[in-house]
């Protein structure tokens, strides 16, 4: 879809990323499910980078879908059935991209981060958007904060520490003409 010409299967490297899901993060926020739902929307297309530096070099990988999942059995720190967005992105099986496929592959290079904006983060304790008024509540100490009705979504990064526990490459990848790794 995204490609100028006719990629083959052998042409590219596929894998299954987990973008974010509705736990509360390391920066005391997370995404409310509709949230992950807009936002799935929003990522098929978006250009995976290394470590948030947007520079045109540093384009790896591009989502090609997007889906949130939702767990059956398990709920989420908040009470709420556990869900995720996963991704599948593909990136060039070529000279200059295979150290970073041989990375993946071998979970070296697992952690991603997203960058996005939302209209509405909530405070849990008082309900105020955080955005438009003030709330006296310490977020981390008292609260925290629900990110909400996202607006965009710019790209998501390969980084060493993701704000999101969970976030990164799944454990099955599919290398071409093979059946999946798991």
């Amino acid at each position: 879809t995204y490609s100028l010409t006719e990629l083959t299967e052998n042409d590219i490297f596929a894998f299954s990323v987990i973008l974010c899901d509705n736990e509360i993060d390391r920066d005391y926020e997370c995404f409310d499910k509709d949230a992950l739902i807009t936002l799935s929307e929003l990522f098929v297309g978006k250009t995976g980078i290394l470590n948030h530096d947007m520079k045109a070099e540093n384009q790896v990988a591009r989502i090609y879908s997007a889906e949130v999942e939702e767990s059956e059995n398990e709920t989420s720190s908040t009470g709420e059935k556990y869900c995720r967005l996963r991704a599948k992105a593909y990136m060039l099986r070529n000279e200059k991209n295979q150290p970073l496929i041989d990375e993946i592959c071998a979970g070296i290079k697992k952690e991603v981060s997203i960058n996005c904006s939302v209209s509405e983060i909530i405070c849990s304790e008082c309900g105020k958007n955080v955005k438009k008024e003030h709330c006296s509540h310490i977020k981390g100490k008292d609260c925290y904060h629900i990110l909400r009705k996202p607006t965009d979504a710019y790209e998501w990064s390969f980084v060493a520490v993701p704000a999101q526990r969970n976030a990164g490459v799944s454990k099955s990848v599919k290398k071409a003409g093979s059946e999946p790794i798991t």
